[in-house]
């Protein structure tokens, strides 16, 4: 599993980094986490404003705080085989 976080490293960017971080830990599998400003790699995804999450190319959200629970929620959701990597 793959999330990317886009954002400019503003307060609610790092709050929802420390949020996704957190929630990695919680589970029992690998993700691989990613933060990034590119401009054209989040333009590529559609996505106009930050923060953004991208988890396993689908986007999650854009410009919402997301509490480690909601992240947890989201990842798990996630790992079934309804969305492919």
């Amino acid at each position: 599993m793959k999330i990317i976080l886009f954002g400019t490293g503003c307060e609610l960017c790092r709050e929802i980094a420390g949020n996704i971080e957190e929630a990695i830990k919680t589970v029992d599998f690998q993700v691989e986490f990613e933060k990034t400003s590119d401009i054209s790699k989040m333009l590529s995804y559609g996505i106009k404003s930050t923060p953004s999450v991208v988890i396993n190319n689908q986007i999650v959200s854009i410009s919402k705080p997301l509490s480690s629970d909601e992240m947890i929620i989201l990842i798990n959701e996630r790992n079934s085989s309804e969305y492919p990597a």
